[in-house]
């Protein structure tokens, strides 16, 4: 367990989630002087769907299952890339939200429906959950990265897992914009975001990997 805890770096993870959750709670709790609202004409197009709550939610037991997967069956090297991809992704995120924060001003026009659970929860999540720091969307974002360890186990998941693994993906992702949690500019920026880090990270990976094994044959 020992050797394993120190090969997947879980002490030093443990350490940064820590700190990143204290500096985003920071962030949530006091109110920065200026917000830039983002907004875009999609999304006056996306209705509110309470319903979508359902698969916003499943965010959570989404994440569990596809870190719990990812610590078994990545090898060293893909699990490497992810993390250092996610860490990233979730530094940027940190950075901007300090530098540039942002909001959204949707929840106005929202009327909730509190008969229905769907309606409950959805006010539930949008009274905890602050329409601020939203860009780009860290929902998104990481919905991305642990959907792309799931591809990097197509060969030791069953295919329907990894499709199932899509399907939450993408309605997590739609649901972003149909719970009004985030402007489809968020969805976009992080979406851009996850393809600049993952393309980054393998092209740099790929070239340590071929640094070393000419060194190797050089050696030889």
């Amino acid at each position: 367990m020992k050797e394993f805890i120190k090969r997947r770096r879980l002490v030093p993870l443990a350490a940064w989630l820590a700190v990143y959750m204290a500096l985003f709670v920071y962030q949530e709790i006091f109110e920065p002087e200026q917000v830039t609202i983002i907004s875009c004409w999609l999304d006056e197009l996306i209705p509110h769907v309470p319903a979508f709550v359902y698969p916003y939610l499943s965010w959570f037991p989404y994440i569990v299952v596809c870190a719990v997967l990812a610590l078994r069956n990545l090898d060293d090297k893909d699990y490497r890339k992810a993390v250092l991809i996610l860490v990233t992704g979730m530094n940027i995120f940190l950075l901007i939200t300090y530098v540039w924060p942002t909001g959204l001003d949707f929840r106005e026009s929202i009327t909730y429906d509190t008969s229905t659970l769907s309606g409950w929860l959805m006010k539930f999540v949008q009274t905890v959950d602050t329409p601020k720091g939203v860009f780009p969307s860290m929902h998104v974002f990481a919905t991305l990265v642990l959907q792309y360890t799931l591809e990097l186990q197509k060969e030791k998941l069953p295919g329907w897992g990894v499709f199932t693994g899509r399907c939450f993906a993408a309605a997590i992702i739609l649901s972003t914009m149909f719970t009004k949690q985030h402007s489809a500019l968020d969805v976009i920026a992080a979406i851009f975001m996850f393809a600049a880090l993952s393309w980054a990270f393998e092209a740099a990976l790929s070239g340590r990997g071929e640094k070393v094994r000419f060194r190797k044959e050089q050696v030889e």
